[in-house]
């Protein structure tokens, strides 16, 4: 099965998906100075922004286990795995910069599922695919 699509081709999709997970992490410990810690502003509510978070998360999810294994070919495999990890990263981006500072344990959370979104984009599956005459000339 693995023989399916060439190393190469491979290590492009792990470099992606690496490159793009570790920026939640590094976007969330220097410009995030380090993890959320304590506890939210009781008098507070949830800021709206948190749900369209979590939206862009489960939307995510819906990528990566309905559209990905429908998909044979490389090319659009790789546009499906950008475009979750895009989604995972953008949530990750609205906690840090559209959260208020007064609710810490709502960033945590968000940092915590854009981390798990972009995991779950691992390029495991592509050991199954056939690779497309687009992506083979690349």
């Amino acid at each position: 099965m693995s023989e399916n699509i060439p190393p190469p081709k491979k290590l492009v999709l792990w470099i992606i998906w690496f490159a793009l997970t570790s920026s939640i992490v590094v976007y969330q410990l220097f410009l995030g100075h380090g993890v959320p810690h304590g506890t939210n502003d009781p008098t507070s509510a949830i800021h709206p922004m948190a749900f369209i978070a979590v939206a862009e998360i489960a939307i995510a999810s819906l990528v990566r286990w309905l559209l990905i294994p429908r998909n044979r070919e490389v090319g659009k495999l790789l546009v499906l795995m950008i475009v979750g990890l895009a989604l995972s990263e953008s949530a990750e981006l609205f906690g840090l910069f559209l959260i208020p500072n007064d609710q810490p344990e709502t960033k945590l959370a968000i940092w915590i599922l854009a981390l798990l979104s972009a995991l779950q984009f691992m390029p495991v599956f592509a050991n199954e695919r056939q690779p497309s005459d687009a992506f083979r000339q690349g």
